[in-house]
């Protein structure tokens, strides 16, 4: 028993031995491990600066070869620049020894001429004269241009009137082919108005003459038959009377009234008529009832009645040379035809 406690304690003892060991072998690790971090930090760092410094280097790099090739190009069109600059020079050179024949003739016009003393007012008299020159012939070139704008705007306006007259004489060959439709129609109606005028004056002729006729039978009827009063009778209608009330301003002159006022003396005249047909009537019974050696109608003594009436009527119409009733004219009889009917 006390050999497995022993063996328990030497083992635990052991065991605490390489606790310990494990303990400072953990802690050496430890201690690594943190000398290994700090170094590889350390390592990254330099890593970082290193890829620092060759991006700046690269980038510098970069560029001064871009600033090498901008000189290289700068120092080419230098070159370039001074070439043409030599070449100018030369071709200055030889201009100035061509020009010198012109000095030379100034000099000779200096000389020969005392409105200049200088060969400078030469220059400045010529660049004036240039400078006009080419003003004048600026102006000249503007009027060009102006002339053929006017040239152009010319030929259109003709271009437009050419149109414009043609539209026009077609448009006045339109009304002029109306106007004489218009004056056919006017002659037309002008003739179709002296026609109506000349049947209204036809017309009014014709009531005329039977106004008259109309007229003289009454004033007959009235005026020489005065015994026999019917104006009086026919309910207080009289010529000159008729409707007065309504017309009373009315034109006596008018063919209105003269027209009513014929229209009422033809109905006093049918009166008269009627009186006269049954006088006659009356007569040809008692002359029928009469012997046939009774004396004749026709010689009657004054005063003797209806019958000395008619005889008076025929005698001064033989007398006067008057148509009697009996041979009015047709207008007057077929007026007293339509009175007598109404």
């Amino acid at each position: 028993m006390y050999e497995v406690q022993d063996a328990l304690e030497n083992q635990k003892a052991r065991f605490a031995k390489e606790e310990e060991n494990f303990k400072k072998k953990e802690e050496q690790l430890r201690a690594k491990d943190l000398q290994l971090q700090y170094q590889l930090i350390r390592f990254n760092k330099f890593l970082q600066d290193n890829e620092a410094k060759r991006r700046r280097a690269e980038t510098r790099a970069a560029e001064e070869a871009a600033q090498i090739r901008l000189k290289d190009d700068e120092i080419k069109e230098l070159e370039e620049t001074l070439r043409h600059a030599n070449q100018e020079c030369r071709e200055l050179e030889e201009e100035v020894q061509r020009n010198m024949k012109y000095e030379e003739f100034l000099e000779k016009v200096k000389d020969t001429c005392d409105d200049y003393s200088e060969i400078q007012d030469l220059v400045t008299r010529y660049e004036t004269l240039e400078g006009s020159h080419r003003e004048l012939t600026e102006d000249q070139k503007k009027l060009d241009n102006d002339n053929e704008e006017k040239r152009a705007q010319f030929a259109e306006y003709q271009k437009k009137m050419t149109m414009d007259i043609l539209s026009y004489t077609t448009s006045t060959a339109a009304l002029q082919s109306k106007l004489e439709d218009i004056v056919k129609n006017r002659q037309r109606l002008e003739a179709q108005a002296a026609e109506a005028v000349q049947e209204d004056s036809e017309q009014t002729l014709h009531l005329g003459q039977i106004i008259m006729s109309v007229e003289n039978l009454y004033n007959r009827a009235t005026r020489q038959r005065p015994t026999i009063q019917h104006y009086l009778e026919l309910d207080g209608i009289h010529p000159g009377s008729t409707d007065q009330g309504a017309e009373e301003n009315e034109d006596k002159d008018s063919y209105r009234y003269k027209t009513k006022n014929a229209i009422n003396q033809l109905r006093i005249i049918a009166a008269y008529i009627r009186d006269f047909k049954d006088i006659v009537t009356e007569l040809t019974k008692k002359r029928l009832k009469e012997p046939r050696t009774a004396p004749r109608f026709e010689d009657p003594e004054p005063g003797d009645g209806p019958a000395a009436e008619i005889v008076r009527v025929r005698e001064d119409d033989k007398s006067k040379g008057e148509p009697s009733s009996g041979s009015a004219t047709p207008g007057v009889s077929k007026n007293i035809s339509e009175s007598r009917a109404r």
